[in-house]
């Protein structure tokens, strides 16, 4: 994944000049919200395995013939992989 900082010398380098004083005020209000973003991003991951779980199950409660036996439910382990192809 390209930083803004990469996107921004990027083009300018394409473009044979130096970046605009817009390019470096966008690229400083990136710098300022990262931290932010980071706090989002840490408690969207704290939630993973809640939400996983609860998407899992819901999964199972609506479609109950999947731990019939030949389905992707029928044993623990492929219910365990299912969670983990949800959290993914």
């Amino acid at each position: 994944m390209k930083s803004v900082v990469t996107t921004v010398v990027t083009a300018a380098d394409a473009a044979g000049r130096f970046p605009s004083q817009n390019y470096l005020e966008a690229v400083q209000g990136n710098i300022q919200r990262a931290a932010a973003r980071l706090e989002a991003a840490e408690k969207l991951a704290s939630g993973l395995d809640a939400v996983t779980k609860e998407a899992g199950d819901a999964c199972f409660n609506k479609y109950a013939y999947l731990k019939q036996p030949g389905e992707a439910g029928d044993t623990q382990v492929k219910v365990d992989k299912c969670y983990r192809d949800l959290g993914h």
